[in-house]
């Protein structure tokens, strides 16, 4: 039996769009995640034994964003995967980025997910 843990409404201005000029100014995105994990350890003992940090996750993904400009959303889904993947304890990981497009201002948002499991990142 897989347990799970999630983050919902993750938000964070990054520098994102396809072209130049969407690029110009930080515009806001949210990711969602969902991780397989194994937490029964750490819930017996009530202590945090080789468990996903949520504050972890988050500063790793806001450090992340901010290092770069980036062209797709979905290539920000793709590295947020990663990062779960490769730098916490899980078995796989559904990813959810948001993008509030300042060019479409008539639509409440545009979002892409991608599933993805340690194996997907061995290099």
């Amino acid at each position: 039996m897989a347990d799970r843990v999630s983050g919902h409404g993750l938000r964070y201005q990054c520098r994102v769009g396809f072209n130049v000029e969407e690029r110009k100014l930080p515009q806001t995105v949210c990711i969602d995640f969902d991780a397989r994990t194994d937490w029964q350890e750490s819930a017996r003992a009530d202590q945090p034994i080789n468990m996903v940090d949520y504050a972890k996750v988050d500063q790793a993904i806001s450090e992340h964003l901010t290092s770069r400009e980036w062209r797709l959303i979905e290539a920000i889904a793709e590295s947020v995967a990663r990062i779960i993947c490769v730098d916490f304890p899980v078995d796989q990981v559904r990813v959810t980025v948001t993008k509030y497009p300042v060019d479409m201002p008539h639509c409440d948002g545009v979002s892409v997910s991608c599933s993805r499991t340690p194996a997907d990142f061995i290099d």
